[in-house]
């Protein structure tokens, strides 16, 4: 991910993007989502770090508070009807109304701007840092602490068994898997390393089958397993000479084949040495789709993929300096086609999809002065 010292976001209410470039919205519907419902809102309450598009970023709802700096909020949409919950500095909040307002309901002594969320089915979120200790769980209003599997470190992912909520699995730095059956409580490890003495930036973990992990590493690429751990290959397509720094790797949630990775191929310089990959057979090998002559690539520009169309990836680059505000960013591997949205804020670090319109996005917005 970019650091959050690159990143920020400026205060918008009611705001509408300066010199964009037209996107096509993301209409189609995701599966249905049982009592879900779109938001029923024009004004987001709360403190000013959520708020929601309908139309890919050309118009982003207001919010009742002027955002502070420096935060750098997540968020992410649970199973639970019109539920979501975002973390923000020492706060963790959630919304019961699709993301017209949200309610503190617990928080930390970490900073949580290097955390990040994932979701189980039911109803529960847990927020895990890629550099701290302790991951927290979150159920209903109520907010518990767990111990992570490394006790000197953070994870770079997490994911929760989508057919059973207590088992869990993270990926440590090092690139060991490892497995919890109580939902936390206890962690072993399984597998084995996805490299020797290597160093992680990201992980990702199949939300369909947590078997299957992509890695991205500094310098060596990345791996991928589909087998828990047991075996490891190294992905193709990501260096020219074998060396590449893969800052950032998603999976699509329309299509597990899919996969996303961003980076530096240390065998080009210039703004082309920056890539986004796209594999088609889940991470074995990768093409490039986009480089930095096309778009602002940088150390980790956040990515989220369209959970209905495998084609579509939306990621962002954003910046306070010379107040130049943010762009997100829609591409459409179908057509290779590039659009953006500019906003005044300073960075967006989450995008969360409504479960029954992926048409509707809820953005977690920065501002850094």
């Amino acid at each position: 991910m970019t650091s959050p010292r690159l990143r920020a976001g400026a205060l918008l209410l009611a705001v509408t993007t300066a010199s964009a470039v037209s996107l096509s919205a993301s209409a189609s519907a995701a599966p249905a989502a049982a009592g879900w419902k779109h938001p029923q809102c024009g004004v987001v309450t709360g403190d000013g770090s959520a708020t929601f598009t309908r139309n890919d970023g050309a118009v982003l709802a207001g919010t009742s508070t002027a955002l502070a700096p420096v935060t750098y909020p997540k968020l992410i949409a649970l199973s639970t009807p019109n539920t979501l919950v975002a973390i923000s500095k020492t706060s963790i909040q959630r919304s019961t109304d699709a993301g017209c307002s949200w309610q503190q309901i617990g928080s930390t002594e970490q900073d949580l701007a290097a955390y990040d969320l994932t979701a189980g089915p039911d109803g529960t979120a847990y927020a895990y840092g890629v550099n701290d200790q302790p991951i927290y769980r979150v159920q209903g209003d109520q907010v518990s602490i767990l111990s992570g599997p490394v006790g000197y470190d953070g994870v770079v992912g997490l994911a929760v068994d989508p057919a059973n909520p207590r088992s869990l699995r993270a990926v440590s730095k090092a690139g060991q898997l490892y497995d919890s059956a109580d939902g936390g409580a206890t962690w072993a490890p399984v597998g084995m390393l996805s490299g020797k003495e290597q160093f992680l930036y990201k992980a990702a973990i199949d939300p369909a089958d947590r078997d299957h992990v992509i890695t991205g590493t500094m310098s060596d690429g990345s791996f991928v397993t589909f087998d828990g751990g047991r075996s490891w290959a190294p992905s193709a397509g990501v260096s020219s000479i074998g060396r590449s720094n893969n800052f950032n790797v998603v999976i699509s949630p329309a299509d597990p084949r899919i996969v996303w990775l961003e980076g530096y191929d240390e065998g080009e310089s210039g703004n082309g040495a920056r890539h986004i990959w796209r594999s088609t057979d889940g991470g074995r090998n990768f093409v490039s789709m986009l480089d930095g002559n096309r778009a602002t690539l940088t150390n980790g520009n956040p990515m989220w993929p369209s959970p209905v169309d495998p084609d579509v990836l939306y990621f962002e680059f954003g910046t306070s300096f010379a107040g130049y505000g943010t762009d997100l960013y829609r591409y459409d591997a179908s057509t290779d086609r590039l659009t953006l949205q500019h906003n005044n804020y300073h960075g967006i670090t989450s995008v969360a999809f409504n479960p029954i319109d992926a048409g509707v996005m809820y953005l977690g917005v920065v501002r850094e002065r």
